[in-house]
């Protein structure tokens, strides 16, 4: 059964996201405090090693907007079937479709705030689905985004 694609840019997905969607926005959200958003400083990997295989993060250049993977997890490169890391996110992004992947990432820039995609995409790799991800704002002046914090929850299909 295939779930609809739906962009939620409110915290309403956190009734219907999976258990480790919110873990990993109740960890970005935790570390932000009363800020904005948190910086790239304030995640700690030893903290979140069950996310892990997960998180994505991407670089964010301003004016023109550019996103670049700096760090891929482990989950996400076995569903590509190749690790992306230090290229163009508008070349290789992995959603629904390119353009809506990439709305994504730039309305969070714009928004300053995480977007959650409910979508259930069958990976080049059969045996993972994609059952949702959530894009989160850093920020290293409290102001600007300058990276996307990202986190994709994947089902091991038999």
């Amino acid at each position: 059964m295939s779930t609809p694609f739906r962009r939620i840019t409110d915290d309403s997905f956190l009734t219907l996201c999976s258990a480790k969607v919110r873990r990993a926005y109740d960890y970005w959200n935790a570390k932000r405090g009363t800020r904005l958003m948190p910086s790239r400083a304030d995640i700690d990997p030893s903290e979140i090693r069950d996310l892990l295989p997960g998180i994505i993060l991407i670089d964010v250049a301003q004016d023109p907007l550019r996103l670049t993977y700096r760090l891929v997890g482990t989950d996400e490169v076995e569903a590509r079937g190749y690790d992306p890391t230090g290229k163009d996110v508008r070349e290789h992004v992995f959603a629904v479709t390119p353009e809506e992947g990439f709305r994504t990432y730039r309305t969070v820039v714009e928004m300053r705030r995480p977007i959650y995609d409910q979508e259930e995409v069958l990976a080049p790799n059969p045996r993972l689905s994609e059952v949702g991800s959530l894009a989160m704002p850093l920020s290293s002046d409290g102001e600007t985004v300058n990276m996307l914090f990202a986190f994709v929850d994947y089902r091991r299909n038999r």
